[in-house]
C-alpha cells in the first residue's frame, strides 16, 4: 500500500465544495494550525520539522511537573499547609503564600467568567454572548498560564508529573474479565440518549459560532459531568451540509485560550459545520485538583479506559444531534488522543443506532497499539508512565490483555475509501509502526494514507503548512 505523497491531492476534484475548502486552506486558513500557536507562514513552516519533535517532549516534562503544582496549588484554597499535603511534601516555608494567592485569585476570576458566559449563553442572563466568551476565554488564559511560576519550584521538589494512583494489574483483569468477552457492550450508548442544549449564537457575518452542552453520565467510580461542544457553521446552510468532527489532543485545551481554533471559522464559511467537543477532564470538563489531561494519566489503565468509554458515548449522542438537524455526510476525528479516542470508538460501534455513527474517520497520529501505549509511548515514558506500571506489577501480557477493548478491530469498522489517516514516520509518542499497522488492517487506500517524514508533534504543526489530509476528508464529505 503506497501512501499519498507530500504534493497529493493536486488534481482538483469535482466536488465544488472539495475544490474550494482546498484553494482556501492552502492560500490562507489552515496555514495557521490549530493546535499550536499562530505564527507566519515562514515560521510554521520552520515548526514542522523533525527538530521540534524532542523539543516538545523536553517541553512537557518540565510543564507537566509544574502543572502537577499549580493544579495543586488551585486545589490548596491558598493554604500552605494545605498545598504541601495535595503534593505530599513537608517544611514548606510561608512565603508560598503570595504565589498561592496569585494562583487562588485567577482560577476564582476564570471560574467567575465561565459562570457569567453560560448564563448569557444558555440560561437566558442578558448580555453579549461573544463578549462573555472573549472574557471566558481571556481569564482562562491568564489562569493557565499561571502554572509556569511553579517551574522552578516544580523542579526544587521534585514533584512528578501526575498523581498516580495505579492498580494491581490483577485486579484490573479480574475487574473487567466480563468485559473483556464483550467489549462492544462497555462502549453501548446511553438509551435514551442525553438531550443536548444550544446556546444563543454569535454572529461573524457568512458564518455563526454557539455551543453545545448536555450531562455526559458516568462511567465506573467517574461521576457524571457536563459535556461541552463549540460549532461553528455557515449561516446559509446548505441543502445537504457535511460535519466535521475535530477532537483534541492530550493536554490541547484551545478552548481556554484566547484565540483558540478560531482557524476553522474559515472551513465554516466555506458550507461545512464544525464540531469541536472538550474531551473528558480537559477544557471546561477539567477536575478539580487536576489539569487537563492528568484524569486520562492518572490511573492506568483504567482512567485512559474510562476517558474512552466516556468519550464514544459522547460522540454518538453528538452525532445523533448533528443528524436531527438536516441531512449531510458525518466525519468523526481528531488529532493524538482525539484521534485514538474516535479510533477506538469506531472499533466498538458494532451496537449502536446507525443515527449515532459517522459516514467516515479523520485521524492523525493514531496507532492501531492503543494496549501498548503505557510502555511503548516516548510521552508516556517522558511522564514515568512505563515505570510507574512496572512498579505495580504491569507487564507487556497484562496490556496485550486489554486488547479487545482499546486496540483497533480486525476489521475497518466503515468502508475503507471513507478512512483518512495520518502517519509520522519518527512519530515514538503514538508510535508509526502501530499507525501503519493501523492502514492495513482497515485497508486504507493510498489516496487517504498521508505519511511524513515528521514526528507526533511535527506532523500535527505541519497540517498548517500542508493541509491536504483536511482536503481530502472534505472531499469524501462532499461527494
Amino acid at each position: 500500500m503506497s501512501p499519498a505523497s507530500e504534493t497529493s491531492l493536486t488534481e482538483r476534484v469535482k466536488a465544488p465544495l472539495a475544490d474550494r475548502v482546498a484553494g482556501e486552506a492552502l492560500e490562507a486558513g489552515l496555514r495557521k494550525t490549530v493546535q499550536f500557536p499562530r505564527t507566519g507562514s515562514w515560521f510554521h513552516a520552520l515548526l514542522a520539522r523533525p527538530w521540534v519533535d524532542p523539543v516538545c517532549l523536553w517541553g512537557f516534562r518540565h510543564v507537566l511537573p509544574a502543572s502537577r503544582a499549580w493544579a495543586a496549588a488551585a486545589a490548596s484554597g491558598a493554604s500552605v499547609e494545605e498545598f504541601a499535603r495535595q503534593l505530599g511534601l513537608s517544611g514548606l516555608p510561608p512565603r508560598l503564600t503570595s504565589k498561592l494567592n496569585t494562583t487562588h485569585r485567577l482560577h476564582l476570576a476564570s471560574k467567575a467568567a465561565e459562570t457569567r458566559w453560560a448564563a448569557i449563553a444558555f440560561e437566558g442572563a442578558a448580555g453579549d454572548p461573544g463578549a462573555a466568551e472573549q472574557e471566558r476565554r481571556s481569564t482562562a488564559q491568564s489562569y493557565l498560564a499561571n502554572r509556569f511560576r511553579y517551574l522552578a519550584f516544580a523542579r526544587k521538589h521534585r514533584v512528578p508529573a501526575v498523581r498516580y494512583r495505579t492498580p494491581k494489574p490483577e485486579l484490573v483483569i479480574e475487574a473487567l474479565k466480563q468485559v473483556l468477552a464483550d467489549a462492544d457492550a462497555l462502549f453501548a450508548v446511553p438509551d435514551p440518549l442525553p438531550q443536548l442544549e444550544r446556546s444563543r449564537a454569535v454572529d461573524h457575518g457568512d458564518a455563526v459560532e454557539y455551543w453545545l452542552r448536555f450531562e455526559s453520565p458516568g462511567v465506573g467510580d467517574e461521576p457524571a459531568d457536563t459535556c461541552y461542544a463549540h460549532i461553528y457553521e455557515p449561516k446559509q446552510r446548505p441543502a445537504e451540509m457535511p460535519t466535521f468532527f475535530f477532537a483534541h489532543g492530550l493536554a490541547m485545551e484551545t478552548e481556554m485560550m484566547v484565540e483558540g481554533p478560531r482557524s476553522f471559522l474559515s472551513m465554516a464559511r466555506l458550507g461545512m459545520r464544525i464540531v469541536l467537543p472538550d474531551g473528558p477532564g480537559h477544557n471546561r470538563r477539567c477536575k478539580a485538583g487536576f489539569y487537563g489531561g492528568e484524569s486520562f494519566l492518572a490511573e492506568p489503565p483504567v482512567s485512559g479506559i474510562q476517558h474512552f468509554v466516556r468519550a464514544a458515548r459522547d460522540y454518538a449522542a453528538m452525532i445523533a444531534w448533528c443528524r436531527a438537524q438536516g441531512p449531510g455526510r458525518i466525519s468523526l476525528g481528531g488529532i493524538s488522543l482525539g484521534a485514538l479516542s474516535a479510533q477506538v470508538a469506531a472499533s466498538r460501534w458494532r451496537d449502536w443506532p446507525g443515527e449515532c455513527r459517522p459516514d467516515a474517520l479523520f485521524l492523525i497520529t493514531s496507532t492501531a497499539r492503543v494496549s501498548a501505549l503505557p510502555l511503548e509511548s516516548s510521552l508516556g515514558q517522558m511522564a514515568d508512565i512505563d515505570n510507574e506500571v512496572r512498579r505495580h506489577g504491569w507487564l507487556p501480557e497484562h496490556f496485550a490483555a486489554l486488547e479487545p477493548i482499546t486496540d483497533a478491530s480486525p476489521q475497518p469498522p466503515i468502508d475503507p475509501a471513507n478512512i483518512v489517516l495520518m502517519v509520522g514516520q519518527r512519530d515514538d509518542v503514538t508510535p508509526a509502526v502501530g499507525g501503519h499497522m493501523l492502514a492495513e488492517r482497515w485497508r486504507v487506500p493510498p489516496e487517504n494514507l498521508f505519511v511524513r517524514d515528521r514526528g507526533h508533534f511535527s506532523a500535527a504543526i505541519g497540517l498548517g503548512v500542508d493541509p491536504a489530509p483536511y482536503a481530502r476528508m472534505f472531499h469524501i464529505l462532499s461527494r
